[in-house]
């Protein structure tokens, strides 16, 4: 016997909103750009292809998506996920067949370009005293002043949030992978610290253990578990500010 779909609890928003393109194939449009994989009960992974397809696809899922999806972006894939228990298994699988044909319609031509971020930057003030200021600086070939002015210069990106609850990976596209991970890490990392890796920046929202190149440190709360939680959420712009 097939799974009977209940009503969804609250009105589905329409595929028609959605950018979309016709199929003469009878195929997915997105295929073979994307994969869209069971996870469970609950959730499905859609895997893409490159990071400004993932980037792209993150926005207009977070702007379009179901409510009561979740959208969790990583590296090269997005986990669509029912996670309040109160939602039933079978109203579950009635919102997670909608956000399917969504990802179905979805237009790779049609999606907001790389550099439409959208929002005002959430901006951090940083302490740049970090232990491995001096040795980063040397690496990208210049002074202590001038990196932190190249840190500071222009917003960056966060790609996704992993590691830790609130510890957002960010990347600018003028930053390539120039610095290394630290060969011993850290026992003990501060809660607050900011440091770069390979081609990401991070701040650490806990005390941790971590292989990261720390450059300073800031006082703003990334994690609040009895308040809002995460201050940032992926595509989201973040402006780095010296501190004083």
């Amino acid at each position: 016997m097939g799974t009977h779909l209940v009503p969804l609890p609250w009105p589905a928003q329409s595929a028609r909103h959605w950018p979309r393109r016709a199929s003469k194939s009878g195929r997915s449009p997105m295929e073979p750009d994307l994969r869209v994989l069971p996870y469970g009960r609950r959730a499905m992974l859609v895997e893409l292809p490159d990071a400004r397809t993932r980037r792209a696809v993150t926005r207009t899922l977070q702007d379009h998506t179901v409510p009561g999806v979740d959208v969790v972006p990583a590296e090269s894939t997005i986990l669509l996920d029912i996670s309040d228990p109160a939602v039933p298994d079978d109203a579950a699988r009635a919102l997670l067949a909608d956000a399917r044909r969504m990802v179905d319609a979805l237009d790779l031509a049609a999606l907001p370009p790389e550099e439409v971020r959208g929002g005002t930057p959430v901006t951090i003030d940083v302490q740049y005293h970090g232990p491995d200021l001096a040795e980063v600086a040397e690496l990208f070939g210049g002074s202590v002043d001038a990196f932190i002015d190249w840190h500071t210069a222009t917003p960056w990106m966060v790609e996704f949030l992993g590691f830790m609850p609130g510890f957002g990976y960010l990347t600018r596209p003028d930053h390539a992978e120039r610095v290394a991970r630290r060969e011993s890490p850290r026992s003990v990392i501060p809660a607050g610290s900011v440091g770069l890796a390979g081609s990401y920046c991070g701040i650490y929202p806990g005390t941790s253990p971590g292989g990261w190149q720390l450059i300073g440190h800031t006082d703003t709360v990334l994690f609040d578990p009895s308040g809002a939680g995460a201050l940032l959420r992926a595509t989201d712009s973040v402006q780095f500010r010296a501190g004083r």
